[in-house]
């Protein structure tokens, strides 16, 4: 059987949830000062996720920062302090999902406590709460975040205290000393020289990053990748390059040990993962059966999120050049650009997979359609990073909600947008088993950001650089331009409404 979260009934639309952005922010806020769950829907209500709390506090860092301090003081208290195989707990480990059966006073509802009992069972939980820390990116992403926002509005968070799990006491410095320990020695003990993960409890998540589904590590034959030795992924390096870059800023008793080590990572990432035949990126690495390193060569978005990083910051001119120049061309072209924003995998490698993963060739998420916009705009790209938000704005309302995904099939069709126009033929039979969320949190944190036009760098100056100037005119000319839509008219002819039913296989 594939491995997904629950059985899900058939969809014909994305829910009309008619939620202005902050409504739905309030909707996945705590309310009891937890900062932010993932989503308002039914898998992941009431549960705090690190990397999506930490990928909302990025996103709206210049916007709500009360709500963004309360997320990392929530995830700085949840950080690992025993080693635990069941869990996969380890000291300075920051946490992946905590769930508890009482939420902001309420006990769960039925699904929720179904969720709750099954996690807990293979996971470790016990009746007052769960804990699991299966995941490797939350950690320099807490590291990054915690550094920024001390940045942005001082060292004073620092010297703030949180109470443990354990009952224990301590200050955000020492956490963030913790947090940056478990970075380092991953590093150490790493066989490819990049932060790599594999999973403790054979029961555990398998892939232990955001796009964890089962099936999106894969070889461009056709063979997933080994899960029994370690796996790097592209996108949590340039997490780690920022976590050791910006925390060296805040810790100058530790730069030089730390901008070493950032330095070392970067190389390493260049030298191994760069493709100069495909002027891209490879997707990551893992190791053969016989224990020899491999590059898995998968055209993914993933790369993309390196725009949004220091890694290229001080790079030579023409390595800087090269590396974002292949980047953006890739990835806002034909094999990933859609109305709804960036596929997740490219659909040039769409047959690597039988179904519609939702990690792959057929979905588009917000969050890496953002995190892509977001990184465009740092580069000096800022009419391509306007397409792609326009697109997310345009799509959010479309859909009347800010669900987790949108699939889009293979001719560009967004399905089960419910606009006001009839419907478009017949259903579409999805071959998946998942149904996006209707609210989900880093969703609307994408939407409020781009409306606020509140980031670090919606307010660079136009580039000059005659290579930026010449990139972003070749883009433009080749993909279709995709405004502002502001009238229901507008909105319903360029996302007509196509309805599909997942078909659940086996």
């Amino acid at each position: 059987m594939r491995e997904v979260f629950s059985q899900l009934p058939v969809n014909l639309s994305l829910p009309k949830v008619r939620r202005t952005p902050a409504q739905a922010l309030n909707s996945v806020s705590s309310k009891s000062g937890l900062g932010v769950y993932a989503s308002a829907d039914r898998l992941f209500k009431g549960a705090i996720f690190g990397r999506d709390s930490l990928e909302v506090a990025d996103d709206l860092m210049y916007i709500k920062p009360r709500l963004v301090k309360n997320i990392l003081k929530t995830i700085a208290s949840l950080i690992g302090e025993i080693q635990n195989e069941t869990n996969e707990e380890e000291p300075g480990k920051i946490i992946h999902e905590y769930r508890t059966p009482i939420v902001d006073g309420k006990r769960l509802d039925q699904t929720s406590r179904e969720i709750y009992e099954r996690l807990s069972s293979i996971w470790g939980g016990d009746d007052g709460s769960l804990a699991y820390y299966g995941s490797v990116d939350s950690t320099p992403h807490f590291i990054k975040t915690l550094a920024t926002y001390c940045q942005e509005y001082g060292n004073e968070i620092l010297i703030e205290q949180v109470r443990l799990r354990s009952g224990k006491k301590e200050s955000l410095i020492w956490i963030l000393e913790d947090a940056i320990g478990w970075l380092t020695r991953h590093l150490d003990k790493s066989d490819s020289g990049m932060i790599e993960y594999q999973r403790k409890n054979p029961r555990g998540i398998e892939n232990q990053v955001w796009k964890d589904s089962k099936e999106f590590y894969v070889h461009k034959n056709g063979e997933l990748a080994n899960h029994a030795r370690p796996i790097s992924s592209i996108e949590v390096q340039s997490l780690a390059y920022d976590a050791l870059v910006l925390a060296a800023e805040i810790l100058p008793s530790k730069k030089p040990h730390l901008s070493s080590r950032a330095s070392e990572l970067r190389q390493t990432v260049f030298e191994r993962l760069w493709m100069p035949d495909k002027d891209y990126f490879a997707l990551g690495t893992d190791f053969s059966p016989k224990g020899e390193l491999r590059i898995i060569e998968t055209i993914t978005a993933n790369p993309a999120a390196m725009l949004d990083s220091h890694i290229f910051d001080d790079l030579d001119e023409n390595d800087r050049q090269k590396y974002i120049s292949g980047i953006a061309r890739e990835v806002m072209g034909t094999g990933f650009l859609t109305d709804a924003g960036t596929r997740s995998r490219s659909l040039s490698e769409a047959e690597l997979i039988d179904f519609w993963d939702y990690h792959g060739s057929y979905v588009t998420w917000p969050k890496e359609t953002y995190d892509i916009a977001k990184g465009l705009r740092r580069q000096g790209l800022k009419s391509l990073s306007e397409e792609l938000e326009n697109r997310l704005v345009n799509v959010t309302r479309a859909a009347r909600s800010f669900p987790e995904f949108f699939y889009v099939d293979a001719r560009g069709r967004i399905l089960g947008v419910p606009t006001q126009t009839r419907y478009h033929g017949d259903i579409i039979p999805v071959d998946s088993s998942n149904k996006p969320e209707r609210i989900q949190a880093w969703t609307v944190a994408a939407i409020l950001a781009i409306l606020h036009r509140r980031h670090k760098y919606d307010y660079m100056d136009a580039p000059t650089d005659p290579w930026r100037l010449a990139l972003q005119k070749e883009v433009l000319q080749h993909i279709p331009h995709v405004p502002r839509l502001r009238s229901n008219k507008e909105l319903s002819a360029r996302y007509p409404f196509y309805p599909y039913a997942i078909n659940q296989g086996s």
